[in-house]
């Protein structure tokens, strides 16, 4: 029976009330986000981790997801800094890091923030930020690609989307929000963006500006040797900036930053980056060498370090 249009439900409406009941729901599919159900209700948040490991999302996905996000997080993240001629020189500076990218799809971005944090994050699809903060304590060209590669190194290897699969991603959310979020995900991307405010905004922010599973993050350091064969930096002039991290945060420090994972483990993290690196010709210059030393008027290397209340 056709119901008078005024009674008829939208899809994801209809999908939203069947979970609200505890009805199962069937695999369904947008031009955005799929996520098969199969036979889990959101009622449920015990199943909350089954359910994220059957979303389906492929590159298409990844380029939305960061479209839609990047500008709202970096709004979040104190904003891009006002500095037309340090936006400029970031993004001429990373342009041959980019130019290694596996990932030709993607639309490689780099933005300043105006946050005094040591950090610098990526968003899928090739969405990279970096704050005025690490622009202070990194002391050389080679140390400032190393940050980039490593960040790339997500992006490149997907691994948003992995922790988006996994039950943690949604800890500390209830159980409305963990619903809605997933209904957002079935919904499509642009959906699941809302303009950037969705529930897949709070996750997404603290998984990217606070890092990934210890796997993931070994993965990145490497993939900085990957970029370093192709564009001629030192390795182990860039991974001195792993060194900075230990000495400007606190060893009983609880927080982790994209780039810091705590003293012990951030300490293997270097051992491993600088065994596992092979010899590497190691251009005397290089073309954005300039662009860097233009940062360093602005930013000048601060050889006092302010450590981090963590």
């Amino acid at each position: 029976m056709t119901l008078p249009s005024s009674h008829q439900l939208t899809r994801r409406a209809t999908l939203g009330a069947l979970m609200s009941l505890g009805f199962a729901a069937p695999a369904l599919a947008r031009d955005g986000f799929s996520l098969g159900l199969g036979s889990f209700s959101t009622n449920d948040i015990k199943n909350i981790g089954k359910m994220l490991k059957g979303i389906s999302l492929d590159e298409q996905d990844e380029i939305r997801m960061g479209e839609a996000y990047y500008g709202p997080i970096i709004d979040a993240e104190g904003g891009a800094y006002a500095n037309r001629s340090v936006q400029a020189s970031v993004q001429r500076f990373a342009a041959p890091l980019f130019e290694t990218s596996t990932r030709s799809s993607f639309s490689w971005d780099i933005t300043v923030l105006d946050n005094n944090e040591i950090n610098a994050w990526a968003l899928p699809g090739g969405k990279v930020a970096i704050n005025k903060g690490l622009l202070r304590y990194v002391d050389t060209a080679h140390e400032l690609a190393a940050v980039i590669a490593h960040e790339m190194g997500h992006v490149e290897f997907s691994h948003a989307l992995s922790e988006m699969k996994k039950g943690s991603f949604v800890d500390g959310l209830s159980g409305v929000t963990q619903r809605t979020l997933v209904s957002e995900l079935e919904g499509g991307a642009s959906a699941a963006a809302g303009i950037g405010m969705g529930a897949l905004r709070g996750p997404l922010t603290k998984l990217v500006t606070s890092g990934y599973a210890r796997k993931s993050e070994l993965a990145a350091d490497q993939h900085i040797t990957t970029v370093f064969e192709q564009t001629g930096y030192d390795v182990a002039q860039g991974a001195a900036f792993y060194q900075t991290l230990l000495e400007t945060i606190p060893k009983k420090s609880k927080g982790t930053t994209s780039l810091f994972a705590g003293h012990p483990e951030t300490k293997k993290r270097l051992t491993a980056l600088l065994e596992n690196a092979p010899g590497i010709q190691v251009q005397a210059a290089h073309p954005s060498s300039w662009d860097f030393e233009g940062l360093k008027k602005t930013f000048p290397t601060r050889r006092f370090f302010n450590r981090h209340k963590g």
